[in-house]
């Protein structure tokens, strides 16, 4: 499935930019995308030979490339291989200037909140603001306590005012950071958050061993440029938002190294040992690769997935028999999507890009496309009847049952439908 993942967000806002639709279009913009990749991958080789660290730079660019990550950003978000051939590049150019690096980090906080349009947290934790609600929320729950303890109040401002919070806040934002379980257990994540593998869970064993063989090198420069890079990568995680994987991408690039580091030093010392672990990690890179094709509604967004099927069985239909054409906007602006799948036929006046409560309100002679809630009325706790599509008063014509509620209160079901 994953090879006929729908249009993302990210890439229908690039089509549009530049007026093309249609999946011919889709498949151009993934074969750049692949190519920005392998350009980033190929500086990245160049690095490392210009750091002299023998032998690791294929290693490097196969763990690289044997990530599902690298997988799921070709085929998803070609925005951020962009960032990355842009990371690349400037290490490249640069890895030893400094005015090149302070440049290369202003360059990756504006990509974020320019390109991505990306709204960081932390800038609401560095003006305080976030940390003045905090404090009123909490002085105020203890001033409601039935049985409260009193002190005066400039002794619970020593504790609750908004420097301290705000340094809590900023922390809190910090750590995510170094989260191993996100990085080398995606695949067994007993949070079951939505995430992406990035390394298999063999290669934490890699990694440790490659710290210690970092260490022990005395490379200053290795040494040097991975710190470089880990910060960097740690800029442009606190400046950004969104799913985790997409937070801790440049991360990897350093991280691959001190992998690498490990399986190369293994496989001089241990050689039986370093060809198990690498069938463990093939069998991950099988087993993941396999999970994303059967699976890709689990590990990615399924709102792509809701207006693909709303616009192909809209497409089926003689839309002139309808007066109007209405088009659930309850997860996203569909009228891009629109225009990708149905083209400019997107343009007539009837058609309507709007949320709708058929259980309050309707008209007859309509097509409409939404979640079960929006056809038979919406559900505080999610609980949509499951027969919702046999309603007297609409003529379900197609449906979907989505893995992931996108729509909290409308259920995980899908439907075109007109009104009797």
């Amino acid at each position: 499935m994953i090879f006929g993942y729908p249009v993302s967000e990210q890439q229908l806002s690039i089509l549009n930019l530049f007026g093309f639709n249609g999946q011919i279009s889709l498949g151009i913009l993934r074969l750049l995308s692949l190519i920005l990749l392998i350009v980033a991958i190929k500086i990245w080789k160049e690095i490392l030979s210009d750091l002299k660290v023998k032998n690791i730079g294929w290693y490097s660019v196969v763990t690289l490339v044997i990530s599902p990550l690298m997988l799921v950003l070709v085929l998803v978000y070609p925005l951020i291989c962009l960032k990355i051939l842009i990371f690349t590049l400037f290490l490249y150019k640069g890895l030893d200037n400094k005015f090149y690096l302070v440049v290369l980090g202003l360059i990756l906080i504006l990509f974020n909140v320019n390109i991505l349009g990306n709204n960081p947290a932390i800038f609401n934790k560095i003006d305080l603001q976030d940390a003045q609600l905090e404090v009123t929320k909490r002085i105020s729950s203890e001033d409601s306590v039935r049985n409260s303890i009193y002190l005066p109040l400039t002794v619970r401002r020593a504790t609750y005012n908004k420097i301290f919070i705000s340094y809590k806040q900023i922390v809190g934002e910090i750590l995510p950071f170094f989260d191993f379980e996100s990085i080398f257990f995606a695949e067994i994540n007993p949070l079951e958050q939505k995430s992406i593998v990035i390394f298999y869970w063999p290669e934490i064993l890699l990694f440790v061993l490659g710290l210690y063989f970092l260490v022990n090198l005395n490379n200053k420069k290795l040494n040097n440029s991975l710190l470089i890079m880990i910060g960097l990568a740690w800029i442009d995680f606190v400046f950004s938002e969104g799913a985790v994987f997409k937070r801790l991408v440049l991360v990897t690039i350093p991280i691959s190294v001190i992998i690498s580091l490990g399986l190369y030093n293994l496989y001089l010392g241990a050689k039986k040992i370093s060809l198990v672990m690498i069938i463990f990690i093939l069998f991950g890179w099988i087993n993941s690769i396999y999970d994303l094709s059967v699976r890709g509604d689990y590990w990615l967004d399924n709102r792509p997935l809701a207006f693909e099927f709303w616009y192909k069985e809209i497409g089926k239909l003689d839309l002139n028999k309808f007066d109007k054409i209405q088009i659930s906007s309850l997860v996203g602006d569909a009228k891009p999507y629109c225009y990708f799948y149905l083209g400019k036929v997107c343009d007539n006046k009837k058609f309507e890009f709007n949320s709708f409560n058929l259980s309050k309100e309707k008209e007859k002679g309509v097509l409409y496309a939404g979640f079960a809630g929006e056809f038979v009325g919406d559900k505080f706790k999610n609980d949509i009847d499951s027969n919702w599509d046999k309603n007297p008063i609409v003529n379900i014509i197609a449906k979907k049952t989505l893995r992931d509620t996108i729509a909290y209160k409308y259920g995980n079901d899908i439907g075109v439908g007109i009104v009797k």
